[in-house]
């Protein structure tokens, strides 16, 4: 039961930390700070394992949708194509690699979220390393925060360190592989 409540009020620590150390991290680079702690958060799931999976899924979609963008409004600029024509053209392409790589839907919002935000007088790619920053930065930050909040719960209830990210966790109950799937899936 002790080690229950460790586990609550960790989780309720790191998700608390994430998101103001992002914050304060990218505020500190010079960069806005919404995404580093939005995202510090959203990667943060129950198990270290779906937490790294989430992280993963985080920065490559992130990474993805960036590129796509940017391809795309580099074609779009030149042949006068509209905001909301480039939009749908780079959310389809990247809905073309979600449907097979459900992990990386982060890429069709990333779309919008860089094409809406742009000032024109502002480079594109500028735009999106900054987003991209800020999203990487907060990923990362989350899934340290989440690894080191393991370590001290772990420490705390005097049991080993349970940090192999794609094991399950003795803390918690084994699920089969196509329920974890469905509910990360389902969960960001």
């Amino acid at each position: 039961m002790a080690s229950k409540t460790a586990r609550a009020i960790a989780f309720i620590l790191r998700c608390s930390g994430a998101a103001t150390v992002a914050y304060e991290l990218v505020f500190f680079l010079g960069l806005q700070g919404l995404w580093a702690a939005m995202t510090a958060m959203i990667v943060s799931q129950e198990r270290l394992h779906e937490t790294r999976s989430s992280l993963t899924g985080r920065i490559l979609g992130t990474l993805l949708g960036i590129g796509i963008t940017v391809a795309v409004n580099e074609i779009g600029s030149r042949t006068a194509i509209s905001t909301a024509v480039q939009m749908a053209i780079a959310v389809a392409l990247c809905a073309l690699v979600v449907r097979e790589l459900p992990t990386l839907r982060v890429a069709m919002w990333t779309c919008p979220i860089i094409l809406l935000t742009a000032q024109p007088s502002v480079p594109m790619l500028l735009v999106a390393l900054h987003r991209g920053s800020e999203v990487i930065l907060g990923a990362i930050i989350g899934w340290t925060v989440h690894w080191l909040a393991e370590v001290v719960v772990d420490a705390l209830a005097g049991s080993e360190p349970d940090l192999h990210c794609g094991r399950v966790s003795r803390h918690e109950p084994a699920q089969p592989v196509d329920r974890q799937r469905t509910e990360h899936i389902e969960g960001d």
